[in-house]
């Protein structure tokens, strides 16, 4: 029997992890949580990047970051990370396929490649990571921003796999959480295919086919298993 293929992507905080990387590594380098907030809404107002690449901007250009990240401190951050209930055997099981169903997981986000990397180790290779990345120094110190992993740039990654793993658009699933994935779920909705949102955020769940609230991960298998898969 033909299997059908589906591509299975999501974002990283708050939807694979039950922590924000951001906060993590402002409590690093000596920023409290209110003085974090303060930034991103700051970096907001301006509008100078687009949704959730509030962090690498801070990272690149404010005075409390800049200079301050290393690659090893972003790998620390991943390590420290607690990722939701059984996100290694979510991603297992889908890629393993379920009956007549495969699917190809992948992650998309603008938190640091570094940090996805680490959080993730032994659950999705690094080559199926989609996220922000840096260029270092000869100290591995953070210089300047290689590419972002936020707004329109989860976009193009899907596009991209997309068409590296031949799969039709109405046969994407993309789990996201907040306001840095409303491009791509319209995006994915635009074409039939299928978004799930795992938070409350304000608009998620207008995008949304469905909305998974739960720190276990393997909770987004409802509507999978359900609408895609037709089990009861």
């Amino acid at each position: 029997m033909t299997k059908i293929n589906y591509l299975f992507v999501s974002d990283f905080d708050k939807t694979l992890s039950l922590d924000d990387s951001g906060y993590l590594l402002a409590e690093k380098l000596g920023i409290s949580a209110k003085e974090f907030e303060a930034k991103i809404d700051k970096v907001r107002e301006k509008n100078i990047v687009q949704l959730g690449g509030e962090l690498a901007y801070l990272i690149t250009e404010d005075k409390d970051f800049c200079g301050r990240v290393s690659r090893k401190l972003l790998n620390e951050v991943g390590r420290e990370t607690k990722l939701k209930k059984n996100v290694s055997k979510l991603i297992s099981l889908l890629n393993s396929g379920i009956d007549n169903y495969r699917f190809f997981s992948y992650v998309t986000s603008a938190v640091p490649w570094d940090v996805i990397v680490e959080a993730l180790a032994g659950i999705i290779p690094p080559d199926n990571i989609y996220a922000t990345t840096f260029i270092y120094d000869d100290n591995n110190i953070v210089r300047e921003v290689e590419r972002t992993g936020a707004g329109d740039a989860k976009v193009a990654s899907l596009d991209a796999l997309k068409i590296h793993n031949k799969i039709p658009r109405s046969q994407i699933i993309y789990v996201g959480d907040g306001t840095s994935d409303v491009h791509v779920m319209l995006h994915v909705r635009a074409y039939n295919g299928y978004p799930i949102a795992v938070s409350s955020s304000p608009y998620m769940g207008h995008i949304a086919k469905r909305t998974v609230i739960s720190d276990n991960a393997m909770a987004v298998l409802i509507p999978i298993l359900e609408e895609l898969g037709g089990y009861n």
